[in-house]
């Protein structure tokens, strides 16, 4: 009788867990899709820490699977910021020339607060 209702407990805690993470990550895509404009492909991982800790265990393998699994132009969410990455010559060209034209390179708040608002990078 014990065991049974221990089983039961383990099962619904499992269910409930696995509902509580699927239901976050979907809040979270749908959190990022609905701004109204078009993103490129790629997952904004989980909500608040995104794929950070996949970045940080893997470093520039993170950079190489997703680039072989969305392109050379993708969407991911790494340092509590939404972060667009391209690995694309002439778009990286376009945006550094293009400085202060709409499109604004740059850290993530959390890198800037870290490494100081005047470190060399920041400049």
């Amino acid at each position: 009788m014990i065991v049974d209702l221990v089983v039961i407990f383990v099962v619904l805690v499992v269910a409930l867990s696995v509902g509580v993470c699927f239901g976050l990550l979907k809040l979270n895509e749908i959190r990022y899709s609905k701004r109204g404009c078009k993103l490129p492909p790629g997952t904004m991982g989980w909500p608040l820490f995104g794929e950070t800790t996949d970045f940080i265990k893997q470093g520039p393998h993170f950079i190489k699977k997703n680039r072989a699994r969305y392109g050379i132009f993708f969407k991911t969410h790494i340092l509590g910021c939404p972060t667009i990455i391209s690995m694309d010559l002439e778009l990286n060209r376009y945006v550094l020339l293009n400085e202060g034209k709409g499109l604004v390179p740059g850290y993530p708040q959390s890198m800037l607060d870290i490494l100081g608002e005047h470190n060399i990078a920041a400049v």
